[in-house]
């Protein structure tokens, strides 16, 4: 069928039809008029020739019966016979082509001469015959009836135009030639238009289907100065417009997808079927969020916000929302986009911004103030009882003024290390950090810092420990900021612990060596109530405090929040970095990763 469809096999084929029909009706034409013509001719000159030997029968008919074979001029087509009383008298074909008998024979079998014979009238009859193998013979018959001395006579005159069958057989065989010719020649055109037509046509089609696949390679080839060569031209001048435009549009929308992708605002679009079109990475993690975290590849639309989307449909207008998925927090708002006619929203562009770290900036900031109003309040108000005591001489002794001065002065320190802890932060956070590396000697080091410790363990019932590999002896760092980093982890770890409703609360200290990864790592254990999945993320956040999972009881609610982020900060520095492997009521570690220096622990 698609061959069928073909422009060339269709040209082809009504260009045949209309050379065949007028080939076929001119042959047949021009056939019936030249062989009525021949037919019409020969009788004519025959039909004058009888009527002449006829008019000897009037005159002379007794020179017509003696000369009768002259007087017909010898023609092998015409033969006569001249009857007395029915008796066969003369004839003009004595003498000549054997074959004449046969043929008269032949034609007085014919139906109409018989009976125009037995009537003897004078009779005309020109008819067809079959004579011999041949097709049907045309002849004419004349009988024209005389007297002669007192005997009634007859002449008979057959024409037989079997010579026009020849004249008529050539001619089919020339049609046929000419049949012959014209199937030669219409399969000499049929090849012509392939060539010249279908061909080209072909490769335009093949090279246009690769221009609407953004495939510009191939170039339309012009080999004449004809239609197809100015169609090939035009194609190829398009070829390098598409190239051009689709090169710019590819970068448009390169850049615009580098963009939607990059930018800190998810994006999803929805058509009016509310069917997802587009995303980003941050709209995907929103859907993800809103499904619980599950990977499925179709993400479910929200039912708050298939809400909003009809709203905006309904509406025309932009709508925005807040809402809350899993502790995050996001903003949204919905904008129609409109069809062309400006009238009919076609789809809706959903922008999420995600305000989950400034509402948690937000509470920790809020936490913050609490935790320092609370850390500041108490020593200022102890500080202050205890000096209008002094002031007021409530302390009659000199050891129970010495007793609140001394008060005053831990609470004056505890407020010095808030207010340095702060400014630490800040500066670290500046970049404003100077380290002083030198060789420590790591087992003095730790049993340094684990001594400050020791009446704090005693009085909360947690057993401290020591656990440091032989091949880790030394180690460059800074000791005073690195004192800083195990003082705040060992603080919380005893702390932590001791909240833990266990007989055997242990915070345990152990460095050792890791050769897989090539690193030496301190670690800070202990097995209290352990840190929340949901707050692991965060507690390296200034300010930041998980009292959900880390806070059973007010006793506990101290510092500002801003210890870790110290000690975050410090390891960074010294080219390390810290991890915390928690498991809810069982263990706590803060692991602290350090490269190792082969140099320094092979110098022993």
């Amino acid at each position: 069928m698609s061959k069928l469809n073909s422009i060339t096999i269709r040209t082809w084929g009504i260009t045949m039809v209309i050379i065949g029909f007028c080939f076929i009706t001119t042959n047949e034409i021009y056939g019936r008029i030249y062989q009525n013509n021949i037919e019409k001719n020969y009788l004519t000159d025959y039909e004058q020739s009888i009527e002449s030997i006829e008019g000897y029968l009037e005159k002379e008919p007794h020179f017509l019966i003696e000369n009768l074979d002259k007087l017909k001029a010898h023609d092998t087509h015409l033969f006569m016979e001249v009857y007395l009383d029915g008796q066969l008298v003369t004839d003009s074909y004595t003498g000549t082509d054997p074959s004449v008998p046969t043929t008269k024979k032949k034609l007085l079998a014919n139906e109409d001469v018989t009976q125009a014979v037995n009537m003897g009238r004078d009779t005309q009859i020109i008819s067809k015959t079959k004579i011999g193998s041949n097709q049907n013979t045309l002849f004419m018959f004349r009988i024209k009836n005389f007297t002669l001395d007192g005997k009634k006579g007859a002449l008979y005159s057959f024409v037989d135009l079997a010579s026009l069958n020849e004249t008529e057989k050539k001619m089919n065989q020339w049609t046929l030639i000419n049949f012959i010719f014209y199937g030669i020649l219409s399969v000499l055109f049929f090849y012509y238009l392939q060539k010249r037509l279908g061909k080209p046509l072909n490769t335009l089609r093949d090279i246009a289907f690769e221009y609407a696949k953004n495939d510009f390679s191939q170039e339309a080839p012009i080999n004449f100065k004809d239609e197809l060569s100015q169609l090939a031209l035009a194609m190829n001048k398009m070829r390098k417009s598409l190239e051009t435009t689709g090169t710019a549009t590819r970068q448009e929308k390169e850049l615009l997808e580098n963009i939607v992708s990059s930018i800190s605002t998810g994006i999803l679009y929805y058509n009016q079927d509310k069917t997802l079109l587009m995303s980003n990475p941050l709209g995907e993690n929103f859907l993800r969020n809103w499904n619980n975290g599950e990977g499925t590849e179709e993400q479910f639309l929200p039912d708050f916000l298939a809400d909003k989307i009809d709203e905006v449909i309904n509406k025309s207008e932009k709508v925005y929302h807040d809402t809350m998925i899993n502790d995050f927090y996001f903003q949204i708002s919905l904008v129609p986009l409109f069809d062309e006619d400006l009238e009919n929203v076609r789809g809706v562009l959903v922008s999420l911004q995600d305000l989950t770290k400034e509402r948690r900036l937000d509470k920790m900031r809020v936490d913050f103030i609490n935790n320092v109003s609370h850390e500041l309040r108490t020593p200022l108000v102890m500080i202050q009882g205890y000096s209008e005591a002094i002031l007021d001489d409530v302390a009659e002794t000199d050891e129970e003024k010495h007793e609140m001065a001394s008060i005053i002065g831990d609470e004056s320190k505890r407020m010095n290390r808030l207010v340095n802890e702060m400014l630490d932060l800040s500066r670290m956070e500046a970049g404003y950090i100077d380290l002083v590396p030198v060789e420590v000697d790591l087992e003095a080091f730790f049993m340094k810092v684990l001594s400050r410790f020791n009446r704090m363990a005693e009085k909360n019932q947690v057993h401290l420990s020591l656990e440091i590999e032989p091949s880790v002896k030394k180690y460059y760092m800074d000791e005073d900021k690195m004192n800083q980093v195990f003082v705040n982890l060992i603080n919380n770890a005893i702390r932590h612990a001791s909240l833990s409703e266990r007989n055997d609360a242990h915070v345990k200290l152990w460095v050792h060596e890791d050769k897989i990864t090539d690193e030496v790592q301190m670690e800070v254990i202990d097995n209290g109530p352990g840190i929340a999945e949901a707050d692991i993320p965060y507690i390296f956040d200034r300010f930041y405090k998980a009292d959900k999972s880390r806070t059973v009881s007010k006793s506990s609610q101290t510092g500002t929040g801003i210890g870790l982020s110290i000690v975050k900060n410090i390891v960074e520095e010294h080219g390390g970095y810290i991890e915390v492997i928690s498991v809810p009521n069982k263990v706590t570690s803060f692991r602290i990763h350090f490269p190792y220096i082969e140099e320094l622990n092979e110098a022993d």
